[in-house]
């Protein structure tokens, strides 16, 4: 590990983590503590080579219920059905019809396969629900999706024109449900010589426009599932995911161009953002319950025909040293050392790591161990963190205007914090000039602050450092 200079005394201690899932832990003194970390995702334990229990599940009339054999010695009969095993060992076999009878029976069935074969008592434990977070399965939108209603999907599209133009005149949030009602009615008109449209037809046309103008659309779905962290929308044909870490295509789409176009309007219109020729690419978070952080880039500067999108969804928000525990990220040791750590406040922390290493949870984590009574002062550059207590600012950098006017950097935001006489400061992501005034500023105090750096090791992390300091660095002159 390398330090230079004034290193040694600010960054106290160093935490990465890998794209692969490993933390190490720096210190000053170049010890090196190795942990677990893999976004929060339950590790499997080493198989066992005496296995001591077999786990069947019972039949569908109870599903509550699993039946646990206590003693497995010898390999039973393998040409028996295996149904319903949700663990065994490798070539044991146990069918499921003798396991859910009595335990007389299952003992004498096991006496005939092996005269050695000692008798097994049956017994009764519930089933646990699966962590939707820790759930591996493939997703229920892939399955479940609802038939479109031919006279809605005529409907919609005859509405939406409608609804354009009324909320050209008026687009108060206040109205958005009123001017919905009235452009459904007008479309129904319209269309009732050609199509016949009962009133469950128009209330369900309402409630789609309505989840379009000021809900989740089509997309609905994937904020349900947890498991989503990222979406990707290249046109209103293409949606796409990232998983549990792995990209997929998805079912969903938009009617139409003009839809689409209408949803991301009226998205960054929430947030008093839009997106056109003069602003190309916006950056922002929405408020909503997830916090989704936007990604929205125009055609004009795309080789397409159509504006794309990129949604982050942050799922692990208000995360804690013990749901590290929970999900087995760290050892329960090294999650109390670093608890001490952080609620000590005598070490300035650098966390690092690649892109999606799990840096921002970490992060979180970390913050939940500081006392309530110490002023935090957050500064992102887009708000990702969440801090538990009350005495708490959150500074976030704004870009310039159409006009080029108002933009907010994050060394502004570090030095205007520095006034604020916080107890700590948190930069959400060193990048810039702002690495050498956070790094001055612990120099002068602010003990137990904390920062994130993308690097792929302790000792990049720390050139970059050097380089971020020595190039806003004024040469001296002979």
């Amino acid at each position: 590990m390398f330090l230079s200079g004034n290193f040694g005394n600010v960054l106290k201690l160093m935490l990465f983590l890998s794209a692969e899932g490993a933390v190490v832990l720096a210190t000053a003194d170049g010890v090196f503590m190795p942990g677990l970390l893999k976004k929060l995702q339950k590790v499997p334990s080493a198989p066992v080579e005496e296995v001591q229990e077999v786990v069947i599940q019972s039949r569908p009339s109870a599903p509550s219920d699993v039946f646990v054999l206590d003693q497995v010695v010898e390999v039973i009969d393998e040409e028996q059905v295996v149904s319903g095993v949700i663990y065994a060992a490798s070539k044991v076999s146990l069918s499921a019809d003798a396991v859910l009878g009595e335990a007389g029976e299952v003992s004498q069935q096991a006496k005939g396969s092996s005269k050695s074969q000692p008798s097994r008592v049956v017994r009764s434990a519930p089933t646990k629900a699966p962590d939707p977070l820790l759930d591996d399965n493939a997703p229920w939108w892939l399955s479940e999706q609802e038939p479109p209603v031919p006279q809605v999907e005529v409907l919609v599209p005859a509405a939406q024109e409608i609804l354009e133009n009324l909320l050209a005149m008026d687009s108060e949030k206040v109205l958005i449900a009123d001017a919905v009602r009235k452009a459904v009615q007008g479309a129904s008109d319209a269309l009732r010589d050609e199509v016949r449209l009962t009133r469950k037809v128009q209330d369900q046309a309402e409630r789609e426009l309505l989840s379009l103008l000021i809900g989740k659309g089509p997309l609905a779905a994937l904020y349900e599932d947890a498991g989503v962290t990222d979406v990707f929308i290249d046109s209103h044909r293409s949606v796409k995911v990232i998983r549990r870490g792995h990209a997929m295509e998805t079912p969903f789409t938009f009617r139409s161009e003009q839809e689409y176009r209408l949803f991301i309007r009226s998205m960054l219109g929430s947030v008093q953002r839009s997106l056109d020729e003069s602003s190309p690419i916006v950056d922002c978070v929405l408020e909503d319950e997830w916090r989704t952080r936007v990604n929205a880039i125009d055609p004009s500067v795309l080789e397409a025909k159509e504006p794309r999108l990129c949604l982050r969804i942050p799922r692990l928000q208000k995360i804690a040293f013990y749901d590290i525990l929970q999900t087995k990220t760290l050892p329960p040791t090294l999650a109390a050392w670093l608890a001490e750590v952080v609620a000590s406040g005598e070490a300035n922390i650098l966390v690092l790591g690649p892109a999606g290493a799990g840096k921002t949870v970490m992060t979180t984590a970390l913050l939940s161990a500081v006392k309530s009574d110490e002023r935090i002062i957050t500064i992102e550059d887009v708000p990702e963190l969440f801090v538990p207590t009350t005495h708490l600012d959150n500074l976030v950098a704004r870009p310039a205007n159409s006009r080029g006017e108002g933009e907010v950097t994050m060394p502004q935001l570090v030095k205007a914090a520095l006034r604020r006489a916080p107890h700590r400061i948190v930069v959400g992501e060193i990048r810039d000039e702002e690495g050498r005034i956070f790094l001055r500023a612990l120099e002068t105090g602010h003990a137990g602050s904390i920062a994130t750096i993308h690097a792929v090791n302790s000792r990049d992390a720390l050139w970059r450092l050097l380089d971020l300091v020595a190039s806003y660095e004024q040469a001296p002159q002979e």
